[in-house]
């Protein structure tokens, strides 16, 4: 968690591929402030999307994230499809799913709220 599912027409190159995971990962973690081992991002292609969209990006986030913090996401994540896939900001499409975290099963244990990760992984010994 966060999970986010990359579409798109054409199949992505494996050098794009790798850009966008560390893209939407360097992205998630500096605005949420999140672990960056709670970052899943996986691709689909063959995708038939609205003929003015080049790339569609579903992500699932734990609830409780600021409409600001959300804003921001999705700003940074069309700038980063522009960038990588050299496509309009306004062809990337981003929808932002709120998840509660007790929803969610990382490592066998249920993720903590946004802001108590630190406890969390002290806790589990993950840092």
């Amino acid at each position: 968690m966060p999970l986010y599912t990359v579409s798109s027409h054409q199949a992505l190159n494996e050098q794009q591929k790798q850009q966008l995971v560390n893209g939407i990962t360097d992205i998630h973690c500096n605005i949420t402030q999140a672990p960056a081992m709670f970052v899943q991002v996986v691709f689909s292609f063959n995708v038939p999307l609205d003929s003015a969209k080049n790339v569609h990006m579903l992500g699932s986030i734990r609830h409780g994230r600021s409409d600001d913090i959300k804003e921001k996401l999705m700003d940074e994540f069309r700038a980063l499809f522009s960038e990588v896939l050299a496509v309009e900001k306004q062809s990337a499409e981003v929808v932002l799913i709120d998840i509660p975290a007790s929803w969610v099963i990382e490592g066998g244990e249920i993720l903590p709220e946004p802001g108590e990760e630190e406890a969390w992984m002290k806790r589990l010994n993950l840092n």
